[in-house]
C-alpha cells in the first residue's frame, strides 16, 4: 500500500513545536494531513465562523409594535412613582 504525501501535509513534530506557522498554512490551505513517519494519520480542517445575523437596532417605533403585540391597544397603565413608594414601604417600613 502506498501512501503519498503532498504540500498540503504537516507532522506531527511540526504541530507542537511551530504551531503559529502551521496555523498560518491551514488558514491559507483550508486543510491539511497530518503525517507520522511519513505516514497520513489525521486530517486538520479550518473551520470559519459563520457570519451571525444583524440585530435590528433598538427604535421606538420597533418598541411600539412590540408593547402593542404584548398589550393590545391598551397598556396597562403603570404608575412608578406608586410602585417605587410600595417597594419602599415594604422594605423600610411605613414613614413616621
Amino acid at each position: 500500500m502506498s501512501h503519498s504525501v503532498g504540500m498540503n501535509t504537516v507532522t506531527i513534530r511540526q504541530v507542537r513545536q511551530s504551531w503559529p506557522e502551521v496555523e498560518k498554512r491551514l488558514a491559507a490551505e483550508g486543510e491539511l494531513t497530518i503525517t507520522r513517519d511519513s505516514l497520513p494519520v489525521a486530517k486538520l480542517n479550518a473551520l470559519r465562523p459563520a457570519k451571525s445575523p444583524q440585530r435590528k437596532r433598538f427604535t421606538a417605533e420597533l418598541h411600539a409594535r412590540w408593547m402593542k403585540k404584548i398589550w393590545g391597544v391598551h397598556p396597562p397603565s403603570i404608575d412608578s412613582g406608586q410602585i417605587l413608594h410600595e417597594l419602599r414601604r415594604d422594605r423600610f417600613g411605613p414613614k413616621p
